[in-house]
């Protein structure tokens, strides 16, 4: 190479462009406030099996999901919804069982 070609080659080096940085905001942004509704739904459903210890979750989420659903109607706020009231009918109908059975339990101590 002879000095006028890399002389060249150094200045065309130097006039790439670097692409502009897109960054992800705006609208299509997920709300936070879903998230959370949509992981204590779903804890809400773990611990349903908890009798009561799956409503806290429940109704915590289901606040946050419907509050989220004001601020931006988003597929994520209302699976945290449907979560929530899965979590919280669970956790009633368990306790509601667990209940029957221990006065079951007691009725039957009373006749041994």
């Amino acid at each position: 190479m002879d000095g006028q070609n890399l002389q060249n080659e150094q200045n065309n080096q130097g006039n790439y462009q670097v692409p502009p940085v897109v960054t992800g905001g705006g609208q299509n942004s997920t709300d936070p406030l879903a998230i959370v509704g949509l992981i204590l739904g779903i804890l809400s459903i773990v611990m349903s099996c908890c009798a009561y210890w799956g409503l806290i979750p429940g109704i915590i989420g289901l606040v946050l999901a419907i509050l989220s659903k004001k601020k931006a109607k988003s597929g994520l706020a209302t699976a945290a919804m449907v979560c929530s009231i899965i979590g919280i009918v669970l956790a009633l109908i368990i306790t509601i069982l667990g209940l029957v059975g221990l006065s079951m339990l007691d009725e039957l101590n009373a006749y041994y």
